[in-house]
């Protein structure tokens, strides 16, 4: 399936391009796009902060202006935080990404522009794009990483696009709760270890006593090992009476 291009304009640090390429990795992201980096292209730091998304850097593709690198893209997305000066839809990261998705999937090519650490994106940037991408922050603290931008749009991708096959592989037994047969035994034996210490009293308690307990255990979704490791707590107590 065809994805992103995510396009960064006028970058000032190595180590934010290599930020953004190993946190596009990350999320499934591999079409990056650079447009004039301040301190020239390759760039040894963008490599190393990169990590293991070196590939996503090894295959950036450069450009000296922005017309060159968007004239091939049927779709742009500006990231902004100053949305209101322009007359263009406004869009969440999820939103935005969930459009970019019907885009592609009708056969366009979408790029998502971000703006250099210093400013942002500048005015004939966002005006050259067809729609913008705001990520909600802070009233009081506006200013986000250009890694850190690139990072929630690249998560919404993997969240609403790929995550569909991803899942957390679990142990079948981590799953598997014993029967409450097993959890009366282990309540049985824990009240007659308590009855012997003397817990149930005064005797006007006993009865709230029992029921706080049999509310604890019962209501605990208990496993073999964690039930095995109560009845070795149980036992452990009982050889050092």
């Amino acid at each position: 399936m065809s994805k992103p291009h995510i396009i960064l304009s006028r970058p000032q640090l190595g180590e934010n391009i290599g930020a953004a390429a190993r946190i596009m990795y990350n999320f499934g992201l591999q079409n990056l796009r650079l447009i004039s980096p301040r301190d020239g292209w390759p760039n040894k730091k963008a490599n190393t902060l990169s990590s293991g998304g070196g590939c996503v850097v090894d295959n950036a593709i450069l450009y000296s202006n922005l017309n060159n690198a968007i004239n091939d893209l049927n779709f742009v997305f500006s990231t902004t935080i100053r949305s209101r000066k322009y007359s263009k839809e406004v869009f969440t990261p999820e939103e935005g990404i969930k459009f970019a998705k019907k885009l592609i999937d009708s056969g366009n090519s979408v790029g998502i522009l971000f703006g250099s650490e210093r400013a942002g994106l500048e005015k004939h940037e966002i005006s050259s794009s067809n729609a913008i991408i705001s990520i909600p922050v802070n009233e009081n603290f506006k200013s986000i990483n250009l890694s850190h931008a690139v990072a929630v749009v690249s998560y919404e991708w993997f969240k609403n696009i790929e995550n569909k096959n991803f899942q957390i592989k679990r142990d079948e037994k981590e799953l598997e709760f014993v029967k409450k047969i097993e959890v009366e035994k282990f309540v049985k034996q824990l009240k007659s270890q308590l009855q012997q210490k003397g817990y149930f009293w005064p005797e006007d308690k006993i009865e709230s006593l029992n029921l706080n307990i049999d509310n604890l255990f019962y209501s605990l979704k208990l496993t073999s090992p964690n039930l095995k490791t109560l009845f070795g707590i149980i036992k452990s107590l009982q050889k050092n009476k």
